[in-house]
């Protein structure tokens, strides 16, 4: 198990990890300084702006709400738009066409191939959300990436590019409910959850 960080150290293991690499230099500081306030007030790694878009200090963490938007229309193109300064510094291009929705289904192609977005599923919006993190992580795979998406749930949804490492060293830090999961873990709370309420 690897031993619980303080702040500091936490930053330091970051940096060593390329987590800091997609921030831009002007930011870094207060990217460095956000993560030392909300560790310390909130147990929680990042702000977001209090004022519209609501974007997070931190490439690597994007605001989805409760996964409604993202699941109606132009939802999915909206955020890969969002998301393409990030991947672009991935070194990953997501080229998208035939955003079909039929009925209940919802498909979109990207790069080439075609991806589910929703079927209808005891998850709702949850589904599209699901369906987007699995298919950002399969382009990610192909293009050899050691990043992954993974959904934070601080009240509303976040999906956020790591790699394993700073996955575990993330986790070993923040507070057991502020924790990332990994897209199976997240749908798992997600379903019990819903039991609850039936």
């Amino acid at each position: 198990m690897i031993k619980k960080l303080s702040t500091e150290e936490l930053i330091e293991k970051l940096q060593e990890t390329g987590y800091f690499d997609y921030t831009p230099a002007h930011q870094l500081n207060l990217l460095k300084d956000s993560i030392r306030i909300n560790l310390d007030k909130e147990g929680f790694l990042t702000t977001f702006n209090q004022n519209p878009p609501y974007q997070s200090f931190d490439m690597r963490f994007y605001n989805i709400g409760d996964g409604e938007e993202l699941y109606e229309e132009n939802g999915v193109i909206s955020l890969i738009n969002e998301m393409q300064p990030l991947l672009k510094k991935i070194g990953l291009q997501l080229n998208y066409a035939d955003d079909s929705y039929v009925g209940n289904t919802h498909t979109i192609v990207v790069n080439g191939r075609q991806y589910l977005m929703a079927q209808g599923s005891p998850l709702m919006w949850g589904e599209t959300i699901v369906q987007f993190a699995e298919m950002i992580n399969a382009e990610l795979e192909l293009h050899k990436s050691k990043e992954k998406v993974y959904i934070l749930d601080k009240g509303s949804y976040y999906l956020v590019f790591l790699t394993e490492e700073q996955y575990e060293l993330i986790n070993n830090t923040v507070q057991p409910n502020q924790r990332i999961l990994r897209i199976n873990d997240w749908v798992a709370k997600i379903l019990e959850e819903l039991k609850g309420l039936f």
